[in-house]
């Protein structure tokens, strides 16, 4: 399976990236919304995990874009801050997973397991 990490700080995307691997995934990363979309079109991925916030816009309406190009992604929001809002907007829009950084490996791997995308968001 190949995931993609979209974040701009360097060092959760380096300790996601190192995560991944050991766990037999194929990693890419993405530093911005731009490179996301463009990793993601020449090298589709089953895993987006993706910042909220990126350099060059919102990491959910980047999700809301990838996940209309494929509706079986496995879409993962991660957030600085616990905003029920953003919550919402994120189940709304179709995104498999949310977490609120710091988060644990255990909660990572809990969304990335959702079978029932529709009602359950790991938190």
């Amino acid at each position: 399976m190949r995931v993609l990490i979209i974040e701009q700080e360097k060092i959760i995307s380096q300790s996601l990236s190192y995560f991944m691997e050991r766990n037999q995934f194929e990693v890419l990363l993405a530093h911005s919304r731009q490179e996301g979309i463009s990793l993601f079109r020449r090298a589709p991925s089953d895993i987006v995990l993706c910042g909220d916030r990126l350099p060059d816009g919102s990491g959910l309406e980047l999700l809301k874009d990838l996940g209309k190009e494929n509706p079986e992604l496995i879409s993962i929001l991660m957030t600085g801050e616990s905003d029920e809002r953003l919550r919402q907007d994120a189940i709304e829009a179709g995104v498999k997973g949310y977490l609120v950084k710091p988060f644990d490996l255990k909660q990572l791997e809990e969304a990335m397991r959702i079978s029932d995308f529709g009602s359950r968001i790991a938190e």
